[in-house]
């Protein structure tokens, strides 16, 4: 009995350690490993939709400038303190303390994810997970197995479809167990993403200087930038959700690439109606932009006190962006090899439209889509009927018969009836009564 005992528990022991070094030995393909993201949006030679900003730049994602697939935190110490070798290889030490019992530091997710560290650290910005009684940590939310790429598939990107498993429902559902959730009174019938209402803002680094991280290794931004949030539409399951952009500037061209983002600023207490919707006594700046001259002025530099200036709150991406959606390039007028610090050497480049652009995993908002936040001509109604169609979709064939035309007009003076409709409802047949109908 004993031996039995005995083997089956080196047995079950074999079998544990055999699945944990396969989930390592799958750690070759994952992003953290392959860093291929970053070239996947960089390249100009990739498998992407669209080719990347080195179409423009001609220079290779391999400049030993760039750092781009080198990538690694900018003080060159790894999670032991030590320095890194060179040439450096991504690997465990990166992330885990190997001379401490294999720790983890959330200062060492923040080496690297520099947009999450500027939220909190620069910003200042609150979130209920982080600002919990017992606070959460990255890895809380974030698993071994999209961290180590348990799934052995080597992704393009993180925003890829199956390469970030994580989400909000993972813990908000009714049958996830006690935290809060509304799908019970869900005014958008699923078809937003939590972080559309629940992300206070979410971050770009506007404007980042090409030349000098070609020129003298230095990322320089003319300066990161929040209190906005861009609205798309998620390619991974098709709801509206957060996004933000990355825009560039080299010898006088401009580029940028918007994509789906989650900023870790959440909050409890998500938007209300007025704060999307234009048509239900919101004031939004970008709506009313786009609805009184067809663009979108999102940011603007003013030469006169050498000062950017950008939208702030919700900012719909309309379904024609890629003309009119602006932003104003700028450029840094001093040395490429200054310190990156804040600065108001900048000046404007003459274009606020791009010559390049992206956007991957995400669409932008449809007419329909735009019309239930009031932005656009599809919002200029003939008769109040039609706006039905707009949120409820099962009326499309309704606005195929009669009865929605006898509804008041919506603006000023008699309607007038489509051919071959009524502008009254008839009485039954003749051999029927209002109690046989």
């Amino acid at each position: 009995m004993k031996d039995l005992i005995k083997a089956t528990f080196i047995v079950g022991l074999i079998f544990l350690l055999s699945v944990s070094l396969y989930a390592q030995a799958n750690f070759n393909t994952s992003l953290h490993k392959t860093r291929a993201g970053k070239n996947y949006w960089y390249g100009a030679n990739t498998n992407a939709p669209k080719p990347g900003f080195e179409s423009l730049t001609n220079v290779p994602i391999t400049h030993e400038n760039l750092d781009c697939i080198s990538c690694h935190p900018a003080d060159g110490l790894d999670a032991n303190g030590d320095p890194y070798p060179t040439p450096y290889v991504p690997g465990c030490v990166d992330c885990h303390a190997t001379k401490s019992g294999y720790a983890v530091s959330e200062d060492n997710c923040y080496g690297c994810h520099e947009r999450q560290a500027t939220e909190v650290n620069k910003l200042g910005y609150s979130d209920v997970h982080r600002d919990a009684t017992n606070p959460l940590k990255c890895w809380d939310c974030h698993k071994k197995a999209e961290l180590h790429g348990d799934d052995g598939v080597a992704y393009n990107s993180f925003l890829e479809t199956g390469a970030m498993k994580t989400d909000c429902s993972d813990c908000h559902t009714a049958t996830a167990g006690t935290l809060p959730d509304h799908s019970e009174y869900d005014p958008h019938y699923g078809r937003l993403h939590c972080d559309a209402c629940h992300v206070q803002s979410v971050i770009s680094c506007y404007n980042c200087h090409f030349e000098s991280m070609v020129q003298s290794k230095i990322k320089r931004p003319k300066q990161p930038i929040h209190d906005f949030v861009i609205l798309v539409n998620r390619e991974k399951d098709g709801k509206v959700g957060t996004a933000t952009f990355h825009s560039l500037s080299y010898q006088g061209k401009a580029w940028t690439a918007i994509a789906p983002y989650h900023a870790h600023t959440i909050t409890a207490n998500g938007r209300r109606c007025p704060d999307c919707h234009a048509n239900q006594g919101g004031t939004i700046e970008a709506i009313e932009q786009y609805n009184s001259t067809g663009q979108i002025k999102f940011a603007a530099w003013n030469s006169s006190d050498r000062t950017l200036g950008w939208l702030h709150g919700v900012v719909p991406l309309p379904d024609d962006f890629a003309t009119s959606f602006k932003m104003d390039f700028l450029t840094y007028d001093g040395s490429t090899s200054d310190p990156p610090t804040l600065s108001d050497n900048w000046s404007y480049i003459g274009k606020d439209s791009w010559d390049g652009f992206q956007m991957f995993f995400a669409t932008p908002l449809t007419k329909a889509q735009m019309a239930r936040l009031g932005m656009g001509d599809e919002w200029d109604l003939t008769y109040i009927g039609e706006a039905c169609v707009i949120c409820h979709t099962w009326t499309v064939s309704y606005r195929e018969t009669g009865h929605r035309n006898t509804i008041n007009s919506a603006y000023a003076g008699a309607p007038s009836y489509p051919g071959n409709t009524s502008p009254g409802v008839p009485n039954p047949p003749a051999d029927k009564t209002w109690n046989d109908i």
